[in-house]
C-alpha cells in the first residue's frame, strides 16, 4: 500500500502537461480538424489514458528512469495526437510543441528552486512534495496565460504566414537547447545550493536564460515578419508591372479604336466605291488589311482585374513567340483566394510554360490552362505544355535550368499550394508536362 502511495506522489507530477496542452491549442486553435468540443474530450480521454501508463511505468522502473521514460512517451505520443488534430504542417505545429515544452522545462527549474527554500535537505530522488507541485503547477498556468496572448498573436502568425521551410526544419532547435539544458541545470542535493553563492547564481541563471529566450523569439519574429514582407512587396511589385503593361495595352486599344471610329466613315465610303465597281479582288485585299490593324481587345476570364491582367499579359506574349494558348477559366465572382496569391501562382506557373515552349519548334508550341472550381470552395487548377530538354531532378524536386537549387517558379506554386491546404502534383511524361493544383478557401 505504501508503495502504490509513493507511486501516485511521483505520478501526479504529469499534471504539469495540462497547461502545455492548453498553450499547443492557443496559435492554431481555428485550425483544428474537428470541434472543439469533440477535441477537448480526445484530448482528456488521452491524457488519462497516458497518466495510467505513467503510473505503471513509475510503480515497475526507478524513479530516475522512470521520469526519463514518461517524458519520452509524452513528447511521442501527444506530438503525434497533436499533429493529427490539427491542419498545419508538422514542422510548424513540432515547433509550437517544443515551445511549449520549453515553458515546462522552466517550471521545472522553478519546482526546483521552490524545492530548495521549502525543503532545503530533500533530493532528486525523492517523491514530489504537494507543496511545492502545487506551486509549481500554478506558475506554470499564470505562465501560460500571460503568454496566451503573445503566443496567439505572434506564434499564431508565424505558423500562418512563415513559410520557409528550411527554416522551419532547424528553428525548433532553440527551444530544444534550452529545454535540455534546464533538465541538466537542477541540483541534485538541495543542501549544496546552500554553500556559498551557489543559491544567488542558480537564480540569476534562470532570470537570464528565460530573458534571453524571449530576445531570440522576438528576433526570430521581426526577422521573419521582415522576410515575409520583402516576399509580399516583391510580388506586389510584380503583380503591378503586369497590371501597368497590362493598362498600357487598354490605353493604346482604346487609343486605336478612336481612330478607327474617326475613319471608319471613310472607310465604308471607299468600300461602297469597289462594291459599285465589281473591284472584288481589290475589296478583299483592303478588308484583311483593315482587319489585320485592329489590336485584340483585353479578355474578360474572371471577376477579378488583377487575374484578368495577368492572364491577358501571358496570352499576348504567347502570341508574340506563337504559342498556342488555350485558357478555360470558370471561376464565381466570390471566391476568396487572394488576388496577389492567384496572381503568382498563375504567372509563375505561365511562365514556366511559355519558358519551356519557346525552344521549341514553332509547330509544336503550345499552353493549355484550365482552372475552375468543382465545388464552393476548391478551385482546381491544371496547366499542360511540352517540353524538350531532360529534366534535372534531385531529391523528388525539379532543379531549375537557370540556376542551382529548386527552381523559384514551383516554389513559389508549392508555397501557396500549402498555405491554402491543398495538392499539388507535377507530370512529366511522353515529353508533355502537367501541373494539377488544387486549392480550399
Amino acid at each position: 500500500m505504501e508503495n502504490l502511495i509513493t507511486t501516485a506522489m511521483y505520478a501526479r507530477s504529469t499534471f504539469n502537461i495540462i497547461p502545455l496542452i492548453f498553450f499547443c491549442f492557443i496559435p492554431v486553435w481555428q485550425d483544428a480538424k474537428r470541434p472543439h468540443a469533440r477535441l477537448a474530450a480526445k484530448t482528456a480521454a488521452a491524457f488519462a489514458l497516458m497518466e495510467i501508463v505513467m503510473f505503471l511505468i513509475y510503480f515497475l522502473l526507478p524513479p530516475v528512469i522512470a521520469d526519463s521514460v514518461n517524458e519520452f512517451l509524452c513528447i511521442v505520443v501527444f506530438f503525434h495526437l497533436y499533429q493529427r488534430e490539427f491542419a498545419l504542417k508538422r514542422s510548424h505545429l513540432w515547433f509550437i510543441f517544443m515551445t511549449a515544452c520549453l515553458l515546462g522545462g522552466f517550471t521545472y527549474l522553478f519546482y526546483h528552486l521552490v524545492s530548495i527554500f521549502f525543503h532545503p535537505t530533500s533530493t532528486i530522488d525523492d517523491p514530489v512534495y504537494a507543496d511545492v507541485f502545487l506551486l509549481g503547477l500554478a506558475f506554470e498556468s499564470i505562465l501560460v496565460l500571460s503568454l496566451a496572448l503573445p503566443a496567439r498573436r505572434y506564434l499564431g502568425w508565424l505558423v500562418h504566414h512563415f513559410h520557409e521551410e528550411k527554416v522551419w526544419r532547424i528553428i525548433w532547435l532553440i527551444p530544444m537547447c534550452f529545454l535540455m539544458f534546464s533538465f541538466i541545470f537542477i541540483p541534485f542535493d538541495n543542501s549544496v545550493m546552500f554553500v556559498g553563492r551557489f543559491l544567488e547564481v542558480y537564480i540569476i541563471t534562470i532570470f537570464i536564460l528565460f530573458i534571453l529566450i524571449l530576445i531570440i523569439y522576438g528576433l526570430f519574429y521581426k526577422i521573419a515578419y521582415s522576410i515575409t514582407e520583402n516576399q509580399n512587396i516583391l510580388q506586389r511589385a510584380a503583380q503591378l508591372e503586369i497590371q501597368a503593361q497590362q493598362y498600357h495595352r487598354l490605353q493604346a486599344y482604346m487609343q486605336e479604336t478612336t481612330r478607327l471610329r474617326h475613319d471608319f466613315r471613310h472607310q465604308l465610303t471607299v468600300l461602297a466605291e469597289m462594291l459599285k465597281k465589281q473591284h472584288y479582288r481589290e475589296l478583299e485585299d483592303y478588308l484583311e488589311q483593315s482587319i489585320g490593324s485592329v489590336t485584340d481587345m483585353p479578355l474578360k476570364y474572371c471577376s477579378s482585374p488583377a487575374v484578368n491582367a495577368i492572364l491577358n499579359h501571358y496570352v499576348s506574349l504567347c502570341r508574340e513567340f506563337c504559342i498556342d494558348t488555350r485558357l478555360n477559366i470558370r471561376l464565381k465572382d466570390d471566391f476568396s483566394i487572394e488576388d496577389m496569391d492567384f496572381c503568382v501562382l498563375l504567372g509563375n506557373l505561365l511562365e514556366n510554360a511559355a519558358d519551356a515552349c519557346k525552344a521549341l519548334p514553332e509547330e509544336k508550341r503550345r499552353i493549355t490552362l484550365t482552372a475552375g472550381q468543382t465545388s464552393e470552395h476548391v478551385i482546381a487548377l491544371h496547366i499542360a505544355n511540352p517540353y524538350e530538354e531532360p529534366l534535372s531532378i534531385k531529391g523528388g524536386k525539379l532543379l531549375s535550368s537557370k540556376h542551382d537549387g529548386e527552381g523559384q517558379g514551383l516554389k513559389s506554386v508549392r508555397l501557396i499550394t500549402e498555405k491554402y491546404d491543398g495538392f499539388l502534383d507535377i507530370i512529366h511524361e511522353n515529353h508533355i508536362f502537367e501541373v494539377k493544383v488544387l486549392l480550399n478557401f
